[in-house]
């Protein structure tokens, strides 16, 4: 007995230490379980900075792309300025030498007519004197622009070093994820061995319950059997005890008729002294017989003390074995309790181990979940990693290309820059001289002016003498002919207004499409704003740094053509004023090539008449 206990407490024992070691394990497992559930939202953040250094990327893209065309634009507008001014210069070489080859022939008719596309000429001078003053605000705006372009390319490039850095941090990250992923794929194959070594334990436990419960009801078996042998025999030992009362009632019947025959003997002995004499030979006869009988009633009586000390000897021993029965009915009743005691405390570990087994599947079920969850995590992560570097070496090469580019840009920045100080050289140099032939023109003109109201003087003393003025034949042709060419010349005027006014039409259009399409991205910067999607505070900084230089531009170019004020009307609209963070636009400028083609037309007609 005292070995099986020492056996069952080794077995509970080692079932305590294996359900302490499963637990703590389990406690490991789930505090290493809540690290990443705890760390869970730090994945789907970086998958947002993710996103949004693709979006900046992208829009990176975008305005490399704008600022190329932009820059093709203007050196296009550089080149068609540079031929204008040439061809502006070309013409007015032209016209000094037209009027030199005029003051050498010295007819006044043709001076008369020179005196009138003169003052046609001051007039397109002026035009022209316009639109140079226009061409240099343009140019200036140019600058800008280019500053702006390249303040955007150094903003779009520390956004690419942003970006890099922050994959680098994701990579970074994504390998701790996975260094987690594998520590809990450990503690994972620990848990499965404890839960395989506690059931093992609880089967070993099980089996040694059905065999002490065989065995306490074998010993409960033997005890119902002595009980039953301890009763039958107190049921011979009462029955014996009634046999012990009637035989001691009767040898107490007997010792009082002993005494009583004693006292009739001593009284028969007292009274009858007399007639023993007489009566000798009656009194031997009278004598013997009660003598026998005395000797008869002693032997029963020695024979009833020796049954009665055997019965007293066989009472003292069935109270002794009721004395080892009632001791062996206590040990039994005590065992029995202890018995019960104990399976009461196997049933309550058991239902303890049951309950802790179903609390270590629940969470070997969350394990198994959570495992499942960070294999998909640490799938898609590596997908991601794997298109972070793609995009790491693309962006590698992007940069190069980018740095190659600005370099090519800065190159042909410094070359448009030359070839604006030299066309502005060449307009200076085209201003001093139309300034020289205007005050050549200016004493032309005079000198006209005094011819002119010579003529007129003799043609009015000549017309007091008679109705009609005599004019020259090739006066005559000159204003028939000038007539038809001012009738042409205003149709293609009209006609180059009509288009004028469907350019501005078409600019209108396209600047009401750019202000939805800002007013749309307003927008969804506004919901991702509402979504607490903000961008950090030196891209605000470098928002409103860009929308001041917007603002600035716009600003500067207000007053140039009709199309800039409208895009400067259309930029003052509260939706644009409210924005957070726009995207950088470069406007791309009108041209003032349609009011010089109309000036160069009208002077090829004019050659033509």
């Amino acid at each position: 007995m005292d070995r099986k206990r020492y056996e069952d407490r080794r077995r509970i024992g080692s079932v305590k230490t294996a359900v302490n070691i499963y637990g703590e394990m389990i406690l490991d497992g789930n505090s290493s379980l809540k690290k990443p559930q705890e760390d869970s939202p730090e994945p789907s953040s970086r998958v947002k900075q993710l996103h949004k250094a693709r979006r900046d990327k992208n829009r990176y893209k975008e305005n490399r792309k704008t600022a190329e065309s932009e820059l093709f634009s203007s050196k296009g507008t550089d080149k068609d300025l540079a031929s204008m001014v040439e061809e502006s210069n070309f013409k007015a070489k032209s016209r000094m030498s037209d009027i030199e080859s005029l003051r050498k022939n010295g007819y006044l008719e043709n001076k008369a007519l020179d005196v009138e596309n003169r003052s046609l000429e001051s007039y397109r001078y002026e035009e022209v004197m316009r639109e140079l003053q226009v061409v240099k605000k343009e140019l200036s705006q140019l600058k800008l622009d280019m500053a702006s372009v390249m303040a955007e390319k150094a903003r779009a490039k520390k956004e690419f070093e942003d970006s890099s850095f922050t994959m680098l941090s994701n990579a970074a990250s994504a390998e701790a994820l996975s260094k987690q992923i594998e520590a809990a794929n450990e503690e994972h194959v620990l848990v499965e061995l404890a839960q395989i070594e506690a059931l093992k334990e609880v089967g070993e436990i099980e089996a040694q319950r059905e065999k002490e419960a065989g065995e306490f009801s074998f010993r409960m078996e033997e005890t119902k059997k002595k009980m039953k042998d301890v009763i039958e025999e107190i049921d011979q030992s009462k029955e014996l005890e009634t046999k012990l009362d009637v035989t001691l009632s009767n040898i107490n019947h007997l010792q009082d008729e002993l005494k009583q025959v004693k006292g009739q003997e001593e009284v028969v002995q007292k009274g009858d002294d007399g007639l023993k004499q007489q009566d000798d030979s009656f009194q031997s006869a009278e004598e013997v017989e009660p003598s026998v009988s005395l000797e008869l009633i002693t032997k029963e009586l020695e024979a009833a003390k020796k049954e009665l000390a055997l019965i007293k000897d066989e009472s003292f021993q069935y109270m002794s074995s009721m004395d080892i029965i009632r001791n062996e009915l206590k040990h039994v009743i005590e065992e029995t309790e202890r018995l019960k005691k104990t399976e009461e405390k196997a049933d309550l570990k058991v239902q303890s181990l049951n309950s802790k087994l179903v609390r270590a599947k629940s969470k070997l079920e969350a394990v198994a979940a959570t495992e499942e969850k960070a294999k998909s995590t640490v799938a898609s992560l590596s997908l991601t990693l794997e298109q972070l570097r793609a995009e790491a070496e693309a962006s590698k090469k992007e940069k190069m290309l980018v740095t190659e580019d600005t370099a090519t840009i800065k190159a042909e920045i410094q070359k448009t820059e030359s070839e604006i100080d030299l066309t502005e050289e060449k307009l200076q140099a085209a201003m001093q001289e139309l300034e020289a032939v205007k005050s050549s023109e200016a004493l032309a003109l005079e000198k006209l002016r005094s011819l002119i109201e010579a003529t007129m003087q003799s043609r009015a003393s000549a017309s007091n003498h008679s109705s009609t003025i005599t004019i020259s034949r090739f006066e005559y042709e000159y204003l028939t002919g000038h007539a038809v060419g001012a009738e042409e010349i205003a149709d293609k005027k009209v006609a180059a207004a009509q288009a004028w006014i469907e350019a501005l039409k078409a600019s209108e259009r396209e600047i009401l499409m750019k202000t939805d399409s800002a007013h749309r991205e307003l927008r969804e910067l506004r919901v991702e704003e509402e979504h607490g999607v903000l961008l950090p505070a030196n891209k605000n900084v470098d928002s409103q740094n860009r929308q001041s230089l917007l603002l600035r531009s716009m600003k500067s170019n207000g007053s140039s053509t009709p199309s800039r004020r409208a895009k400067h009307h259309k930029s003052a609209s509260p939706a644009i004023s409210e924005g957070g963070s726009t995207e950088f636009m470069i406007k791309k400028k009108r041209k003032a090539a349609p009011n010089l083609s109309k000036f160069f037309n009208g002077k090829k007609v004019e050659k033509d008449e």
